[in-house]
């Protein structure tokens, strides 16, 4: 067996279901964060890649869904094609800390897909400004503002949740970077 496919079989054994959770943010529902992942998969590992650590395989994954979702190479058509073969229809994903809340799934089905992703990969993958830029191939300014737009919607969306009030401050908070700007 090539030193790949052991790596393969770890990743998908051990985090195959963080995997989910990660393509489940976002895309909203499981069998399209199963698709994603599953192609994400494919096109990793089809290439010729030195992939000799289960955590740079990850990271190669969990890049190449991002770009997947964005580039929306899934056409609504091959979805609907595909439903009849679910079982059940937006079940939970199976890393159980993605998706608990429906309030915040919801509240991410109305960001555009850029809004979305800028959001997951900041918040949800704890990449700096830069580092968001840099892995959705836009500009920082670009991602600033995607994001603020996105928090925008969250925010109003969100208000009250939690048993929060309706202050303007309640929900999801903005932390400005390290510069003091937004």
């Amino acid at each position: 067996m090539n030193r790949w496919q052991g790596v393969l079989d770890t990743m998908i054994r051990e985090r195959r279901g963080a995997l989910v959770g990660y393509a489940y943010l976002l895309a909203g529902d499981r069998p399209t964060a199963e698709d994603l992942v599953h192609d994400a998969i494919i096109r990793t590992f089809t290439r010729a890649r030195r992939l000799d650590d289960p955590r740079a395989a990850e990271a190669y994954v969990r890049r190449t869904i991002a770009t997947q979702f964005l580039n929306g190479r899934r056409s609504r058509a091959v979805a609907r094609a595909k439903q009849h073969l679910l079982v059940e229809r937006d079940a939970p994903p199976a890393d159980q800390t993605a998706g608990e809340n429906a309030e915040v799934t919801r509240a991410l089905g109305l960001l555009t897909r850029r809004q979305r992703a800028c959001v997951v990969l900041r918040h949800f993958e704890d990449l700096s400004t830069e580092e968001t830029a840099e892995r959705l191939g836009i500009s920082t300014g670009s991602v600033k503002r995607y994001l603020h737009d996105a928090l925008a919607v969250l925010r109003e969306e969100l208000r009250g949740l939690d048993g929060a009030d309706d202050r303007e401050d309640a929900g999801v908070r903005v932390v400005a970077p390290r510069g003091g700007r937004r």
